[in-house]
């Protein structure tokens, strides 16, 4: 039976060069996280309409296992009845350090919730309110970081048999090491002999692989952060969940 991955990763984690990289290097099926091109095509005559997205997600999530940036679906409702040994089903979960993502959020936020443009430090303390694809219902956060909070503490929740948690960092540094992590966890096939890595940006096409690896394992980003920025950060931060996903508090 082949293997079905649900991969589950924040907005701007990676989640698409990860699933890029999968379908490269695994003979595995990858559980949809994102709508069909169908539903994009009504979206975009409704803009702003965020229940159409969300409404597919709410009558399919027990053949997807929800949006791909949502929480993760309750571990008891899939590992507590054998689920995962049955479907072939694994999780690939990813984390980006919560400072750079937060940036990369601001930079990039998909559908605002707030009205006009707000430097970083506003938007670090300005409430969040949730996509019902979320799948945390529709509540308004104290602040974005509380959403980096909520969406990688699940990821810990899942069963650990059948689950990979890793981070942006830990993949870009070692994109191959991340796909024998894969093979020897989850007992999948390769597709090629040889390692292949997706080198364009899926986002931006005038920047590559080098540049994302230079940017984030460089930690070039901290240039873009203020005192008050990693103050307002580290307030609200779960600092137990940053550091299991090992970052460290600045």
């Amino acid at each position: 039976m082949t293997t079905r991955i649900k991969i589950y990763g924040e907005r701007n984690t990676g989640t698409n060069y990860v699933g890029a990289l999968i379908a490269l290097n695994l003979a595995v099926r990858q559980v949809p996280g994102v709508i069909p091109e169908g539903i994009r095509r009504i979206h975009q005559m409704l803009p702003g309409r965020e229940w159409v997205r969300d409404l597919f997600f709410a009558c399919t999530r027990w053949h997807n296992l929800g949006w791909k940036h949502g929480i993760a679906t309750t571990p008891k409702r899939l590992a507590g009845d054998g689920q995962h040994r049955r479907r072939s089903l694994a999780f690939v979960t990813i984390t980006k350090n919560p400072y750079a993502w937060l940036l990369s959020l601001h930079r990039r936020p998909y559908h605002p919730t707030h009205p006009g443009a707000l430097d970083f430090e506003a938007f670090l303390v300005t409430p969040w309110r949730t996509v019902g694809r979320d799948n945390m219902r529709r509540v308004t956060l104290g602040s974005p970081v509380e959403l980096w909070n909520a969406k990688n503490r699940s990821y810990l929740e899942l069963a650990p048999a059948h689950t990979l948690n890793t981070t942006y960092e830990t993949t870009i540094r070692d994109p191959q090491a991340f796909v024998d992590d894969l093979v020897d966890k989850f007992a999948v096939r390769r597709v090629t002999a040889s390692f292949r890595n997706h080198e364009v940006s899926t986002k931006d096409r005038s920047k590559d692989f080098g540049f994302y690896r230079d940017y984030y394992l460089n930690e070039r980003w901290k240039d873009e952060l203020t005192d008050t920025a990693i103050a307002a950060i580290n307030q609200r931060l779960d600092h137990d969940v940053a550091c299991r996903f090992g970052y460290d508090i600045l």
